[in-house]
């Protein structure tokens, strides 16, 4: 009888310390920007937690991407923090960051516009703007030099007049289109918009290289304008 005990005993210390193991295992399995002595990094990790809830009968995503886990990377005071799962909440303008926390529980957080500087999400560069009248904007990015192109993005949560219960849905992006010259912003809707945002001596360049390749601003891909931009910045000292 005393060697069933001992016996029985010896199983169930060996189960606690098995599970023990394991949830010490777990908990110290830290994201990539965790450090095993101070901590999460308060430059990344000093958001508000991420609480919206549109409604039960809403349909649609305020996100820019359905896949929540997207790889990306922020670059916040000129620190940029890699491998992160980010998302673009589009209709509110903020950039959550999905992470698990020391006792393995998966958190949403808003990181903090305060020193939030870019972002990038599937390939694509985000930066914030402080605009003349002081309100930031976030904008995705196309080309590097003394020209670029930027994209304001936004969602609008629509009433379906279709039905009579009130459904409520979050539209298909709305997009307003813009060339950055001289850190100023020139809105342009067409290709004869875009054309007159630079100074005469380019403006027929650029409208030749318009019609040699196909390009209408209107839909043109990113690959497609940031080539258009790219050429631009190529007569900057004309």
């Amino acid at each position: 009888m005393l060697s069933v005990r001992m016996k029985c005993l010896s199983r169930f210390f060996l189960l606690v310390l098995t599970a023990l193991v394991s949830i010490s295992g777990f908990a110290q399995d830290p994201s990539a920007n965790h450090d095993p002595v101070y901590g999460y990094d308060a430059l990344l990790y000093n958001g508000k937690i991420y609480y919206f809830t549109p409604g039960p009968k809403t349909s649609g995503t305020p996100f820019l991407s359905d896949e929540f886990d997207t790889r990306g990377s922020v670059t916040v005071r000129d620190v940029t923090y890699p491998g992160l799962n980010i998302n673009y909440d589009i209709y509110n303008q903020q950039v959550i960051l999905k992470y698990t926390d020391a006792i393995g529980s998966s958190k949403l957080i808003e990181i903090s516009q305060a020193w939030l500087k870019s972002f990038v999400m599937n390939g694509s560069l985000y930066e914030f703007y402080l605009r003349a009248d002081s309100t930031k904007r976030i904008y995705q990015v196309f080309g590097s030099g003394k020209y670029r192109v930027l994209y304001y993005q936004r969602k609008d949560l629509e009433i379906d007049n279709t039905s009579s219960s009130g459904r409520r849905y979050f539209s298909e992006i709305q997009k307003e289109s813009y060339v950055q010259i001289n850190d100023q912003l020139h809105k342009y809707k067409n290709s004869g918009s875009f054309i007159k945002a630079f100074s005469k001596t380019q403006q027929d360049l650029i409208k030749t290289y318009i019609r040699r390749h196909n390009v209408d601003v209107r839909k043109a891909n990113t690959f497609i304008m940031t080539d258009l931009i790219n050429y631009c910045n190529t007569l900057a000292g004309l």
